[in-house]
């Protein structure tokens, strides 16, 4: 009897446990620019993942700066103002077909070509929003090279579990009037890198024969406590 319970509490445990928080997906931006590899698939993709890539939105166009994936004509002065006219990066991770993706975290190496006196960065993506107070990360800097940003995600319900793509999209823009040419940029290791694990999603039937093993443990452990 403790043989069986214990097999079905294994079972159970393997159907629902996901695996180990991990890194699951990273770029390496060395050696390329937009202008080659738009879009720009991923350095290391982790098992259970299909494809993930970076691109560009509709209203910037691709850099040829070296060792960066960016682009130029970032020129809104307000986030609201860069969603509108589509000035982002974007990154797309899609799972494979019968896993799932639940995100902890995503690290981001950034830059604009020349310093202004603030540029903005802000992190939305498509499973929480693409309005102004959607946003998941914001930062600002104003030396040409940002900070590592870490984005925190593990605290967003909507980025656990996911079964079909999901797009993230790095908006900038500017405290003041102008131009300026913003990209992922290349320092040593990984330059962007998400953080989580991928899980396999239990079929129909595992669920209902994993239900029955412990419905029948059950039955067995009181009907012995009855005889007992």
């Amino acid at each position: 009897m403790k043989t069986l319970a214990t097999a079905c509490l294994f079972s159970l445990s393997i159907a629902l446990c996901p695996r180990v928080q991990a890194q699951i997906v990273a770029w390496e931006i060395s050696g390329t620019n937009a202008t080659a590899s738009n879009p720009l698939a991923a350095t290391t993709l982790g098992s259970g993942l299909a494809s993930a890539q970076l691109s560009l939105g509709s209203g910037v166009s691709a850099s040829a700066a070296a060792d960066t994936f960016g682009a130029t004509g970032f020129n809104a002065t307000s986030l609201a103002a860069a969603i509108a006219a589509n000035q982002y990066l974007s990154i797309t991770l899609t799972p494979a077909a019968g896993y799932s993706l639940s995100l902890t975290s995503l690290a981001m190496q950034t830059s604009v070509s020349t310093a202004v006196s603030s540029f903005h960065g802000a992190l939305l993506s498509s499973a929480t929003g693409f309005a102004a107070d959607d946003a998941l990360h914001t930062y600002a800097f104003s030396t040409a090279a940002a900070p590592l940003q870490t984005a925190t995600l593990s605290g967003e319900n909507d980025l656990q579990g996911l079964t079909t793509a999901t797009e993230f999209r790095l908006y900038g823009w500017r405290d003041t009037t102008g131009s300026s040419t913003f990209r992922f940029r290349s320092l040593s290791g990984y330059d962007v890198s998400f953080a989580g694990a991928v899980s396999a999603v239990p079929e129909p039937s595992t669920w209902a024969a994993t239900a029955g093993l412990v419905a029948l443990a059950g039955a067995i452990a009181w009907r012995r406590k009855r005889r007992g």
